[in-house]
């Protein structure tokens, strides 16, 4: 009994490894194709995580200057890490959703408005005339499937929003609050508008288009 828990302990940790490695090779690819793709003065860039990378935003919007700069996994620093090819291009709007991934990481909601507000700051500095829209993270769902780096961490997404809301008034961008739209009474996100906790199912995309729409 003792050695086919062990076996399992180790077929589980072999898994966790192989996911991780396979997100690593995502990102740079990700990120390599973002170098090569042209960014300009009309165009509206959707900045985020896997929710952002995984929607079609041209076509949800209807708009062929909306361009998609989402990566599954990807955390504020790494946003930072990765604006040059963004900013030479000095693109119209900026649409930033982000910090679930520094949640997991056992970020605080302070330490992400700083990282957010380091991110906006060299936006503003580097391509002044993009106007920044800045989004709130949105809740995720432990009891549709256990995310174990975001148990229990719910509060720190609403306290991280409180802070990102603070930094969207200080340093002038518009704020755009989705959380109310996806979050159910328990302060979880809604179970019929994803399949696994965290990330969203069709219908849920529509509703963040619906929300960002009048900004486009």
């Amino acid at each position: 009994m003792k050695k086919c828990i062990l076996l399992l302990v180790v077929a589980l940790s072999v898994l966790t490894a192989l996911a991780q490695a396979n997100q690593d090779v995502y990102y740079v690819r990700r990120v390599t194709l973002f170098d090569q793709l042209p960014v300009g003065k009309k165009d509206i860039i959707m900045l985020g995580n896997s929710l952002t990378d995984g929607a079609e935003w041209n076509e949800l919007l209807n708009n062929r200057h909306v361009k998609n700069r989402g990566i599954v996994g990807d955390i504020i620093q790494g946003y930072y890490e990765r604006m040059e090819p963004i900013l030479k291009g000095q693109p119209k709007k900026i649409f930033i959703l982000g910090g679930v991934n520094d949640v997991s990481h056992d970020v605080s909601g302070d330490s992400i408005a700083r990282a957010m507000e380091k991110l906006i700051v060299l936006i503003k500095t580097r391509s002044p005339r993009t106007k920044i829209y800045l989004q709130s993270m949105l809740p995720f769902n432990n009891e549709v499937r256990l995310w174990k780096y975001l148990k229990d961490r719910e509060q720190v997404v609403v306290d991280g929003n409180r802070a990102l809301e603070q930094v969207a008034r200080r340093q002038g961008v518009t704020w755009i609050n989705l959380y109310p739209l996806f979050v159910d009474d328990n302060d979880r996100l809604r179970a019929e508008y994803t399949n696994d906790g965290l990330h969203l199912m069709g219908p849920a995309y529509l509703i963040w288009r619906d929300a960002i729409k009048p900004y486009i």
